[in-house]
């Protein structure tokens, strides 16, 4: 299929395609104290402000279910 990227250009780079997700977040910015959006892209997450500032988030944990199981296994293991 042709594509008019570039050798090794995806089009899934964050600079083309933009956040995996977005939404409001009620966390206030720690710098201005105002609003915040919530962005992720692949595993990164942060909030960014209307004044251009951003906080990382601490990347989203795994599947909880499956570190249950993981702990559960090693129990009866």
């Amino acid at each position: 299929m042709a594509s008019n990227y570039p050798p090794g250009v995806t089009g899934r780079e964050f600079a083309i395609a933009g956040p995996d997700y977005e939404r409001e977040s009620d966390v206030l910015c720690p710098v201005c104290g105002k609003e915040t959006l919530e962005y992720g892209y692949q595993w990164d997450r942060w909030l960014a402000c209307e004044d251009g500032h951003q906080t990382e988030l601490e990347p989203p944990e795994p599947d909880p279910d499956r570190r249950r199981d993981e702990t559960l296994d090693d129990l009866y293991d």
